[in-house]
Formats: C-alpha cells, sequence, structure tokens
C-alpha cells in the first residue's frame, strides 16, 4: 500500500500585491518511493513549487506536507536537513575536497568520523566515482558531470527519504546528461527514494518520473503517468509539449515484458533483449538486425521468452492511431 510523502493543499504565492500568483492554489499528492516530475515552460510555477517543499520560498496560502505534518511546524534547518537538495549548477564549496563537500549534512547531525567516511565511500561509488581516486580532489579538478554527480551524493549523504531536484542537468552536454539519467535511474531502482524533479524537457520527465505534473500559468494541468500522458494529453497546450514524436515517447516508457511471450521457444541465433528493456530498444535491434524474433532475458542472463517483430509493430502502428486521435 502507497502512503502519501508529500501534499499540497490550496498552495497559493504570490510575490507582490496585484500580481497573479506564480503558484494557483496547487493541490497535489506525492506518493512515496515514487519519481515525480514538474514541467512546464519558464515562468509556470514549477521552480516555486520545489523551492516551497524546503521552504526556500514560503507560500503566501495553502499548506504543505510532509508524511502529514505541516511543514511550517517544522524548524527550517531540521526541515532542510531531512531532504536531499540538488540544483543545476551543483554548489560544491571549491575550498573543500569531494569528501568534505559530501560529509557537511553528516557532520552537522553529528556523525563520527568513521560512519561518515565510510558513507562518503559508499555513495561516490554510487554515483560512479572512484572514491580512492576523487576523495581527495577538489571540485575544480572535476568535469562538469563529475561535479553534478558530488551534488547528488551530497544530496544522499544523511539519507534522506526526499530528494529534491531543480534543473540538475540542463546545464550538461547530452551525452553526459544521458548519462547522469541513467546514473539516478538505477540509484532510484536500489534506493527508492521519493524524488521530486523540476525540468523542461519532456524526454527527461518521461525518462525518469513515475508521474508527471504539467503547470502552465502557475496550475496544474495535468498530472498523469508517462504512458497516460503521452495517449491522452488533457489539453492541446499539454500536446504541443509532448512534440510531434509522442509514439517515440511512448515505446521508451514500455518495458518489453510487456509485449513479450514468456515461456515461448526462441530460434536459435535470435539476438537478445533484457526484459526490463524499451520497446524503443527492441525497435531499434529488430531495424539495426532484420531479425524476426528477440530473446527476452532476465537479469540473469537466461532466456524466459521471445518478441516477435510483428507483435511489436503492430503495438507501435495501434498507439501511433490512438495517439493520433487523442
Amino acid at each position: 500500500m502507497t502512503s502519501t510523502a508529500i501534499e499540497f493543499n490550496a498552495v497559493l504565492k504570490t510575490f507582490r500585491d496585484g500580481e497573479k500568483p506564480a503558484v494557483d492554489r496547487v493541490d497535489l499528492a506525492i506518493e512515496a518511493g515514487t519519481t515525480t516530475a514538474l514541467i512546464g515552460p519558464s515562468g509556470c510555477g514549477k521552480t516555486t513549487s520545489l523551492k516551497m517543499i524546503n521552504r526556500l520560498v514560503e507560500p503566501t496560502s495553502g499548506e504543505i506536507l510532509i508524511d502529514g505534518r505541516a511543514i511550517r511546524d517544522m524548524p527550517v534547518l531540521q526541515l532542510r536537513r531531512s531532504l536531499g537538495y540538488v540544483i543545476q549548477h551543483v554548489g560544491l564549496f571549491p575550498h573543500m575536497t569531494i569528501a568534505r563537500n559530501i560529509a557537511v549534512v553528516p557532520q552537522l547531525l553529528g556523525w563520527d568520523r568513521k560512519r561518515i567516511t565510510e558513507r562518503v565511500d559508499a555513495l561516490l561509488d554510487l554515483v560512479g566515482l572512484d572514491p580512492d581516486e576523487y576523495r581527495q580532489r577538489r571540485p575544480s579538478q572535476l568535469s562538469g558531470g563529475q561535479q553534478q554527480r558530488v551534488g547528488v551524493a551530497r544530496a544522499l549523504a544523511a539519507d534522506p527519504p526526499i530528494l529534491l531536484m531543480d534543473e540538475p542537468f540542463g546545464a550538461l552536454d547530452p551525452i553526459t546528461r544521458a548519462n547522469l539519467q541513467r546514473e539516478i535511474t538505477d540509484i532510484q531502482r536500489k534506493l527508492r527514494k521519493t524524488i521530486v524533479i523540476v525540468t523542461h524537457d519532456m524526454d527527461e520527465a518521461v525518462k525518469l518520473a513515475d508521474r508527471i505534473v504539467v503547470m502552465e500559468h502557475g496550475r496544474v494541468v495535468q498530472t498523469a503517468p508517462p504512458a497516460d500522458l503521452l495517449l491522452r494529453p488533457a489539453t492541446p497546450f499539454v500536446a504541443s509539449l509532448l512534440g510531434e514524436d509522442r509514439i517515440i515517447k511512448l515505446l521508451q516508457t514500455t518495458p518489453v515484458e510487456r509485449l513479450s511471450e514468456l515461456g515461448a521457444e526462441v530460434e536459435a541465433q535470435s539476438p537478445t533483449i533484457g526484459l526490463e528493456a524499451s520497446m524503443h530498444h527492441a525497435l531499434t535491434v529488430f531495424l539495426q538486425t532484420g531479425a524476426a524474433q528477440l530473446s527476452v532475458e532476465n537479469a540473469k542472463g537466461v532466456s524466459v521468452g521471445a518478441l516477435r517483430r510483428e507483435v511489436m509493430f503492430e503495438f507501435a502502428s495501434s498507439e501511433q492511431r490512438n495517439a493520433s486521435c487523442a
């Protein structure tokens, strides 16, 4: 049974009297252990909404709850130390080593040296940086992508249940950005944090999120899992954000397991694909190899069934028709 980790109740934020609200009476429930993406154009209220969760911005009215408790009743420092926070430009302390940057919150919480050292090394491993190589470096000695990995490690240092991410990969090149998106997906699979990520990139939202919250003029106009959003955009505005390649995005969200014939016999020399791979990846393999079927393997590399080309293509054609009618 799922529980609500973060709840917005009629949250309003105006920065000046008489101006249109930056966030306009938002109601939103975010389930524990899921990734939620807030998306929309500049000025839609997504970053303001995120910053109200850790009280970098205070609501004008309404209420935000974490695990059922109103955040206005929590001491600000206690609240912020209980939340991981990752921003676009990282914000590492340049005069500190990487290890000390990651250890900032655990030190404030009074952890002992041995526990901090073990945590720093474990987190560097988690984000794909060798502790022996990177522990004593300074931020200026790292690439932008490496600095962003350290930023994620620092946000996770005290093992917070909630991770807030504000355009965390927006300043990175496309290859580094894609690599870090995969890292976050892997980390979430292992840790099951409640992640709220602000992004202007629908492809990123589709890749990372369990639910996507589309905002326009400070209001939530649609909240849905990626596949539902792609098939049934609620308004022309949402459809425009999704773009003309909606079917490609839909295939990226659909796992091979959905169309696989589990237990089916597989022809010898059939190309292989993982059970959790996307249908978009399967389509690429079919087009590259010309194979009639793929051998579907579980995480241990054991064949558990087959995916037939005609089933894949019929699925893609059917979803394209559905998307065109939506």
